[in-house]
């Protein structure tokens, strides 16, 4: 029987910037195989700390996962507004990041992170949700959970947008 237990990475806290770095690192690796490129160590770790640097948002959720006490993934989400740098859909809920340790896929966590994603923003008033996705990995998983293709390109990584209605 699953505990998920979700703790927001704190500015500051090394123990977090570690436990998020060392998901980072494979999690990275992973799209790398699937978008055929290569990130190196050093700007993982650059982008690792400017997650973390810009928390305090009352609306912006780093967060990490854990089954009891076994950490199974991260996902990183906000609501996206007028005048954030890169935005696309001012008043969306953005899920940016997502990642669940691979011997946990499948067993329902990935969704469970996801229903806690849903109610974060349901608890802002956020309508609707929009992503980017892994088109390996991710692109199943978002469909299955009732995200549909806009036919839209992110100016910012050049992956398809899918949208969904947020569940309250």
């Amino acid at each position: 029987m699953k505990n998920l237990k979700f703790v927001q990475v704190e500015h500051g806290n090394v123990s977090h910037y570690n436990l998020l770095l060392n998901l980072m690192i494979p999690y990275n690796k992973e799209l790398d195989a699937h978008q055929n490129r290569k990130t190196s160590y050093d700007v993982i770790c650059q982008v690792t700390q400017s997650m973390i640097n810009i928390q305090g948002d009352y609306d912006r959720h780093l967060e990490l996962c854990y089954d009891n006490d076994v950490l199974i993934g991260f996902y990183y989400c906000m609501v996206d507004h007028y005048g954030h740098k890169g935005f696309i859909k001012p008043e969306y809920g953005y899920i940016m990041e997502f990642y669940v340790i691979p011997e946990f896929r499948r067993k329902g966590y990935g969704k469970d992170m996801f229903r806690r994603i849903e109610f974060l923003f349901a608890s802002h008033e956020t309508q609707r949700i929009y992503l980017t996705s892994d088109p390996v990995t991710g692109k199943p998983f978002w469909l299955s959970n009732g995200f549909i293709n806009t036919g839209e390109i992110s100016p910012e990584n050049r992956l398809e947008i899918y949208e969904k209605e947020v569940q309250k």
